[in-house]
């Protein structure tokens, strides 16, 4: 009589005849009556016993099968499809990497002495938890406050903790703290402003003072660096905006106090504009970003860089259609590096002319560097100086280089 052979969720695996032997899977079933089956149901006890240890797969494996790697010393399951490796846990005081074996990532590592676990990531053992020593002490922590007027509302944000204390506090907005701290670490008082930033406690809750103590720092990167031990009436003060309110930023002193730079003195700052100004500069330049000397001129209409001017027209300066124009004034700058005249007007009412140094100039025809430039009959463009132009009309010497038609090159303005 036939064995019919069913796995453990009632499928049928095989059907063994009498007096023969199947090999249907990677174990030998044996057939009533078959001879010499002692030795047979011995290997597969042993086959088991061992997981099928070797370094190629078992050819026949079955949903469940386990397979010892003996190569990569990894324990394997089959998944009806495929080989999936099982991780390996090392239960020892001694890094696994220390020893003879070469883990495989996913591999788990629990320290016996220190009670922690460890995962290879392919090339070391990182951390999984917990954390001990200072890591326990000190570091991010995800929390929540209540906002004044909303109870029962959180606004999330992150801490610096060290132990149960909270050195700052970062927040993607700004608000004022409720009646509670209805999530861990509590910072400052009820009704305490937290601001857009990195905010450090012991500063004062709502002007931000940190002078009578506590940390250094406080609010975001545009409020931080008061003047240590300066008043009001003694910080340097920058404005954010053109009719912002002014805040205190660094200044050098080399006396043992902090120097006086008040707001009085005309010093601020205006970010938006990347602008510093001073009633008074006194030092000395040493050097300039731009090129040109430039002074400003009222014009009849606005003209564009590199635009060739005259003395003349309803104004200061206009644009001419004369070749070699004595009354020739300058070209148009756009970065002066030296400006005079500066408070006269506009960029379009009295834009900057260069008198001197190395502008962009608008130009005609066929020029090459070195040439000597005049007006021409283009209004607005310079041109190549015949020989018999007029010294007093040359305007600028070529940088740069033009075959033919209308361009811009660069010149030294004489």
């Amino acid at each position: 009589m036939s064995y019919i052979l069913n796995k453990t969720n009632g499928s049928i695996v095989t059907t063994v005849a009498d007096a023969s032997i199947d090999r249907t899977t990677d174990l030998v079933f044996v057939g009533r009556n078959y001879a010499g089956y002692g030795e047979i149901q011995n290997e597969n006890f042993l086959k088991l016993l061992e997981n099928f240890a070797n370094t190629t797969p078992p050819t026949k494996p079955i949903e469940g099968q386990v397979w010892y790697d003996t190569a990569n010393k990894q324990v394997n399951f089959f998944d009806t499809d495929n080989w999936k490796s099982l991780a390996n846990l090392d239960v020892n005081t001694t890094n696994p990497l220390n020893s003879n074996r070469t883990p495989s990532a996913g591999d788990l590592w629990y320290h016996k002495t220190e009670q922690q676990l460890f995962v290879y990531n392919g090339s070391e053992y990182v951390l999984i938890g917990p954390p001990i020593g200072a890591d326990t002490k000190a570091g991010w922590r995800g929390s929540y406050e209540e906002v004044n007027g909303a109870p029962g509302i959180p606004v999330y944000n992150i801490k610096a903790t060290i132990g149960n204390e909270v050195v700052a506090t970062v927040s993607d907005q700004e608000y004022d703290l409720g009646a509670t701290s209805t999530g861990p670490y509590p910072i400052y008082v009820a009704g305490a402003k937290l601001h857009k930033g990195i905010n450090l406690t012991g500063a004062d809750p709502i002007t931000g003072s940190s002078e009578a103590e506590g940390y250094y720092f406080w609010g975001s990167a545009s409020h931080s660096l008061y003047s240590n031990t300066a008043t009001t009436a003694e910080r340097v003060l920058y404005t954010d905006s053109i009719d912002a309110v002014e805040y205190p930023v660094a200044f050098l002193s080399t006396s043992t106090t902090s120097a006086a730079a008040t707001v009085n003195y005309g010093f601020t700052y205006n970010p938006a504009l990347n602008t510093v100004k001073a009633s008074f500069f006194d030092g000395i330049a040493t050097s300039a970003y731009y090129a040109d000397l430039a002074e400003r001129y009222e014009a009849d209409a606005v003209y564009e860089h590199g635009t060739v001017v005259v003395l003349g027209g309803e104004k200061e300066v206009t644009i001419d259609g004369t070749y070699a124009n004595t009354a020739v004034a300058g070209i148009v700058s756009k970065n002066p590096a030296y400006m005079m005249n500066s408070g006269a007007g506009t960029d379009e009412t009295h834009p900057y002319i260069a008198l001197k140094g190395r502008v962009l100039c608008k130009v005609v025809g066929y020029i090459k560097k070195g040439d000597l430039l005049v007006t021409s009959t283009y209004p607005g463009y310079a041109t190549k100086a015949s020989y018999s132009a007029d010294a007093s009309a040359v305007i600028a010497k070529a940088i740069g280089s033009q075959l033919d038609g209308f361009g811009v090159i660069e010149v030294m303005v004489v």
